[in-house]
């Protein structure tokens, strides 16, 4: 067969090779080759569509640090079952199919998309027409404790989850149905108006025991109008104040454009350590998909931030927080999420835990999952911890504050004499440690099968497939018929130049 692609670009050719993988092209997403490579100091994707030519994105604007975090990479634990078999090759197969590489940590189940707002960055595609039923709740909840046993987090998205008519008895189903205490922690994704506005569903959503994941983008007026379409500072304020009177637990979730609120970085960090309430802070840099995301902005390149850069960012405008703190998280590929734990001193201040601890024992309480081990491994790194702090030659005041602290958390928490439940230890645990977590989410300018293939956030479905989050976000959610119900299915498309086949999606 004679066929010819496009010579090579000198754009092409001015960086360094790094590594080969597999992504999409950004105007019709078919499936095609693409190249990681190094030029100067960034780590770039170069692919070439034949019918919609040359793309590059920046990846990463630090190579030394790209290049340092794949050595975190720890092998992923399997899922008890897979749902798809391997035929067309990642990412045509999703579902998890048999070669994917790690199980799922963070699984999010739809339950509408049915959404009082338009946000400009949003990464679904709500069509204002879909509820799920309670059968088809039920089944998605079964497929993923079938699959993965026990999960120490499941998240109830839409849509506006808190907006269907059956949210709480959804709740009740997970929490105290027939998988109770299975599922540890039940987190509700949402803008946070009802909260805001209606005291019998806070109070109710209160004693149901499930947490906030509060969509929270900025501090301060004018930011939302341009993000989220519409003003809602003073709700969000509210909301807030509601979480803090009732003792809602809560995970501050802000999307990050760059230009439009990366310069609060700093700012939200420090408010949600604040705050008793929050256990954790969930970094999102935005990411061009959806019926938002597709649009927002004209060029996507000048809005993306990588990982090095929010790190960049937080040292910068916190003044304390080092970038250095952040290492990649061992479940998942490392370009995908890092994190911190940040362990509250007995004088109320935060001190992050690589600053005592062993790092290799902290990476390991870190990996395949998304919360820190509780076991007796935490217990070691922290009685390690003491030990190391003991034998220095001379303990200065602040380590003496680390060591007291540490002693107080052991004899609350590890007590032989007054032993606690796995559950009680969490609990105290969470109150004590903080996780700061940036979760970058991948578009169809940077969408990687490297990455896909350890994804642990994952789309489950009612008819039992389990489908990676970014995979589900750019291929799959516009020809879901539960959303569009008119879309043809997912059929790999074969690339052709001058009308001859030339490659199908490869088993890779």
């Amino acid at each position: 067969m004679n066929f010819s692609l496009p010579p090579l670009t000198k754009q092409d050719r001015d960086a360094s090779f790094l590594s080969y993988t597999r992504s999409i092209c950004p105007e019709c997403k078919r499936n095609i080759d693409a190249h990681i490579v190094l030029r100067g100091d960034k780590i770039l994707m170069q692919k070439r569509c034949p019918q919609h030519g040359f793309f590059e994105v920046e990846t990463s604007s630090d190579a030394d640090y790209y290049i340092n975090s794949l050595t975190y990479t720890k092998p992923g634990t399997m899922p008890l079952q897979f749902a798809t078999k391997v035929e067309h090759g990642c990412p045509s197969d999703c579902g998890l199919c048999q070669d994917h590489q790690q199980h799922t940590c963070s699984p999010i189940i739809e339950i509408n998309d049915v959404c009082d707002l338009t946000c400009p960055v949003c990464i679904v595609r709500n069509q204002q027409r879909y509820a799920m039923t309670f059968d088809e709740f039920k089944a998605a909840v079964d497929a993923i404790v079938a699959a993965e046993g026990e999960l120490p987090i499941l998240l109830l998205s839409g849509g506006e989850p808190t907006l269907h008519k059956q949210f709480f008895e959804f709740c009740d189903y997970v929490l105290r149905g027939p998988h109770a205490g299975k599922i540890k922690r039940l987190l509700i994704s949402t803008h946070g108006r009802k909260l805001a506005n209606n005291r019998e569903f806070a109070e109710r959503f209160k004693a149901g025991g499930m947490y906030a994941s509060l969509q929270f983008d900025s501090l301060k007026t004018g930011v939302y109008p341009k993000i989220r379409g519409v003003e809602l500072f003073d709700m969000k304020m509210k909301c807030i104040e509601v979480i803090k009177e009732l003792d809602i637990l809560t995970v501050l979730v802000p999307t990050i454009s760059k230009g439009d609120n990366s310069d609060e970085l700093g700012a939200l960090l420090e408010f949600g350590l604040a705050m008793n309430q929050v256990s954790s802070i969930v970094i999102q840099p935005m990411a061009h998909t959806g019926n938002g995301g597709d649009f927002y902005h004209k060029n996507p390149a000048g809005h993306r931030l990588t990982m090095p850069e929010v790190h960049q960012l937080i040292e910068e405008q916190t003044g304390w927080f080092k970038r250095k703190y952040f290492h990649p998280v061992p479940c998942s590929h490392p370009s995908c999420y890092t994190a911190t734990y940040l362990f509250r001193m007995n004088d109320g201040r935060f001190v992050p835990l690589p600053e005592f601890v062993n790092i290799r024992q902290y990476l390991d309480a870190m990996a395949n999952r998304t919360v820190l081990r509780t076991d007796s491994a935490l217990e070691k790194m922290l009685f390690d911890s003491i030990t190391n702090l003991w034998s220095t030659s001379k303990v200065g005041d602040e380590s003496q504050i680390i060591l007291d602290s540490l002693k107080s958390f052991l004899k609350e928490t590890f007590n032989s004499r007054n032993p606690l439940a796995h559950d009680q230890i969490e609990r105290i645990a969470e109150a004590r440690c903080k996780a700061i977590f940036i979760h970058a989410f991948m578009d169809a300018w940077d969408l990687d099968v490297t990455r896909l293939k350890k994804c642990c956030t994952s789309y489950v479905l009612p008819d039992g497939r389990i489908m990676p989050g970014c995979s589900y976000n750019n291929l799959y959610r516009h020809k879901d018929k539960r959303f569009f119900p008119l879309a043809s299915p997912v059929v790999p498309e074969p690339i052709r130049v001058n009308g001859n086949s030339i490659s199908t999606p490869d088993k890779s």
